[in-house]
This record gives C-alpha cells, structure tokens and sequence, in this order.
C-alpha cells in the first residue's frame, strides 16, 4: 500500500491587488520545485495600512499567518508588539543569497534582522506625452515643481484634458518625499514632527498650489488613475511601484514616459518604498522561511519584470542588466538610488492614526477645502504630536 506524504501548508498575506501576478508565479514556481510545500494566499489587503492594522489583530487572537509582508515603515511597529521573529539564525548563506548588509540595515532592529527586503520603490513622475506635446511644452520635461505647474496650465487648455494630479496616499509617504527632497526631517530625533518649520510650509503650500495653481481635480486616487489611463490627464505623481500596470493599463493610448521626481535640493533625498517579509509564525518556519528565501533572492528577479519595484537583491540586479536596455521607464527609479533615505516611521502605538491625520490635513489643501496652509501645517502638527509618544 503506497501512502502520499501531506504537504505542509504555508499561509502567506499580502497587500495590494498589483501583486497578484507575481506572486502567482512565484508560487507556481516555488510549488513546482518544492513539491511537499503548498502555498496558500489570504486575500491582499487594500494598502500597507490595513495590512498592518490586520496583524495586529490577528496577533490578538493568535492566528497570524506563516509568512507576511508589509512596507518598511511599519516593521518598527510590528516588532514592538513581537510580530516578525528575529531572522538572524537562518540566514547563514547570506552571500550565496544574494543578501548585503546595506539590503538588511533597514530592516535591523535593535541589531537583530527581523525581515527581508522584497521590493523597493521610489517617488516618480509619470507623463501622457501625447498630451505634453499637444499642449505645445518644446521643453525636456520639469525638473521643477514651477514647471510641472506651467505644463499643467497648458494641458488645462486643451478641451477635455486637465494638468495634473498629486496621489495622497494613506501613509503619506510622497509627502514624506517632498520634506525629504529639501533636506527636511519627517520626525524629528525627539519623535516629533520635524517639519513644522519653513519646510513644512513650503511643503503645505506646495500641495495648496496643486489645487490653486495646477487646477488639479477633485478626485480620489482610483479615479484618477482611471483618467490618466483614458489619456485625459497629463501628469501622475505617485511610486515607481504601479508602472507595470500603468503600462498595461495605458496600452496603447498614448505614449507613457517616466521621470525623476522634481525639485530635489542638493543634500535632499527620496524616502524608499516597498515591502518586506516576515516570518510571523514558528509553526512551520522550515517550509515558511524556504519559502521567504526564494522570493527574496532566486524569484527576486521577477520583481521588476511583473511590477515597477526594483529588486532589492544583489544578484537579481545583475541579470536584469538586458530587460533594463530594453524597458528605460524602468531605470528611472533605480536611477535616484543615489538619493534614497529611509523611509520615516511614526514612533509609538498611534502611527496609522498619525498617517491619517497627515492624510487628513494634506486632502483639505490638495481639494481646496482651506488655503491657508500655514495654519492647516500648525493644527497637524498639533494634533499629530498629541499621539506621539
């Protein structure tokens, strides 16, 4: 009588529907050469936020999944509540992997690795060329943010068409850029807001101008990106991250063009983006941590080819030397490696009611609700700084 061993089941969490492709196939190929692994996906949660916020409830009541991933930002988060376990034991082949100390420093705590990196993204510009050169702009395109606003008012003029659009996220991190891009803190050493100054001014006003200036319309962000893909918006500000499907959603529309993010002073950097794996269960952790090696080092290649993240392994990098010719809106992101900073983590147990508030307070000046952008920066400060610790 011939009996077939059971598999070992590794539930495995995500965030964001763009995924899907890629992790589909990395799971079809890390099934097929581990055939005693079956990988199980819950459903992707909507953003980095809910991913997050459902950790931390599924740690409550003990039914965390074998393998998460979340944005780097909230690695400092997870931890503290001891969801990620320490990773240090299992990462003898460092080397072999493809794994530098540079790739793990951001997610070290306390001198101990507690995540992967798995992909990494980086402010971009994304442009409608057909509509840039219909507006007349003879122009290489902004590198400021003076002239993204001089280009949108010509696009503007075009019947049916409007300039520009600013996507404010719920965790804030392009506003985090443009603090960052002026060589400005988020949060400051003491915890606190670090830009309550004439950055944060500049930064507030700025997002006010994309109303008062650039006319940008008063829509949600998938609405947005629904005009920008019909080719009836000019200008999308946002991550590197989206550009496969941006690609693919634009078809043939227009022509898409990819550009660094304006504006950035000399000594400023770009918050990185992307997310990390977590082991955040020691049920299975010999299959689970298989299965977070591979994603992280042989299937790391995939990244870039099925999304707009960059690989964040060193071999992978290598061997995308060809599909980097080939595809030059790609370069674009790693091209601002140079300028990359840690992404900013709100200390404490209320970061994703912080996030909010900036989220907040940034929504009122973007739509025009209020102007005076000196006060609206002074009231979120306030109120932010009462939930950090």
């Amino acid at each position: 009588m011939c009996f077939l061993e059971a598999k070992t089941q590794i539930i495995v969490s995500y965030s964001y529907t763009w995924f899907n492709e890629l992790h589909n196939k990395i799971k079809a190929d890390f099934e097929r050469e581990n055939p005693d692994i079956e990988v199980k996906f819950t459903a992707p949660t909507q953003h980095y936020e809910e991913q997050t916020a459902k950790l931390l409830r599924e740690k409550i009541v003990n039914k965390l999944p074998d393998v998460a991933f979340d944005s780097f930002n909230y690695l400092p988060t997870l931890q503290s509540k001891n969801i990620p376990q320490p990773l240090d034991s299992y990462l003898t082949d460092k080397e072999e992997r493809g794994y530098t100390d540079k790739m793990l420093k951001p997610t070290t705590l306390n001198g101990k690795v507690y995540a992967i990196p798995f992909a990494a993204s980086m402010p971009v510009a994304y442009y409608n060329m057909d509509l840039v050169k219909k507006a007349g702009w003879n122009k290489p395109l902004p590198k400021t943010w003076d002239e993204v606003f001089e280009l949108a008012n010509m696009i503007n003029k075009l019947p049916g068409k409007q300039g520009a659009y600013f996507a404010n996220l719920t965790h804030v991190w392009l506003q985090m850029a443009l603090v960052m891009s002026q060589g400005g803190e988020f949060i400051n050493k003491k915890g606190k807001i670090g830009f309550d100054n004439e950055i944060g001014e500049w930064v507030f006003k700025l997002l006010s101008d994309f109303h008062t200036k650039a006319k940008m319309p008063n829509i949600k962000v998938p609405d947005a990106l629904k005009s920008f893909y019909a080719g009836n918006l000019g200008m999308y500000f946002e991550s590197s991250a989206g550009l496969t499907m941006m690609e693919k959603s634009v078809g043939k529309n227009f022509e898409l063009k990819v550009s660094k993010w304006p504006s950035v002073k000399s000594g400023g950097q770009l918050p990185v983006g992307g997310s990390v794996v977590m082991l955040t269960s020691t049920k299975n952790a010999e299959a689970a941590m298989k299965y977070i090696k591979y994603v992280t080092s042989t299937a790391n290649k995939y990244v870039p080819q099925y999304t707009g993240y960059m690989t964040t392994n060193a071999k992978s990098l290598q061997e995308l030397k060809s599909f980097y010719d080939k595809n030059p809106n790609y370069t674009v992101a790693p091209s601002q490696i140079e300028i990359m900073g840690i992404w900013p983590t709100f200390p404490g147990d209320n970061a994703l009611k912080c996030a909010e508030l900036v989220y907040t307070y940034s929504e009122q000046l973007l739509t025009g609700e209020r102007t005076d952008y000196k006060n609206v920066l002074k009231e979120m400060t306030r109120d932010v700084n009462k939930l950090l610790p």
